[in-house]
């Protein structure tokens, strides 16, 4: 399996994050409209995240590898990888970005192109 470059990974990223924002804004606006202080209703994308991310890599590809044609597979090649390993991954994704993001440029040094997140739950992102 040819694994994804990291150009086509990162725009991959950059159309999920306009996603997932668009749906936090709309949702912290109503929430904020139903009366919940911003500073509350400021939370509300840190469990849709986690959320989108569990269930769409669960099932193998987000919408934005959709959109690059790029999937994610087990490092024992099973597809999907189902919502343990998608949970495991969307967490270990914050965790890539807590340290000045280290774990997303790990990628640039790694013979198998994964980064922290990728390695925490034992994932390729490869060509579909």
């Amino acid at each position: 399996m040819e694994k994804a470059s990291i150009g086509i990974r990162f725009v991959s990223y950059v159309i999920d994050a306009i996603i997932l924002n668009l749906i936090g804004y709309a949702l912290m606006f109503i929430a904020m409209a139903g009366g919940v202080e911003y500073r509350v209703a400021s939370f509300i994308g840190l469990p849709i995240s986690i959320g989108y991310f569990t269930y769409l890599f669960g099932k193998g590809q987000s919408l934005g590898m959709k959109a690059m044609k790029i999937k994610l597979c087990g490092t024992d090649e099973t597809y999907p990888i189902g919502y343990r390993k998608g949970f495991l991954r969307a967490v270990g994704m914050i965790i890539s970005g807590l340290v000045v993001g280290m774990g997303y440029l790990w990628l640039l040094i790694d013979k198998n192109k994964q980064g922290w997140h990728d390695k925490i739950a034992d994932t390729y992102v490869v060509v579909a």
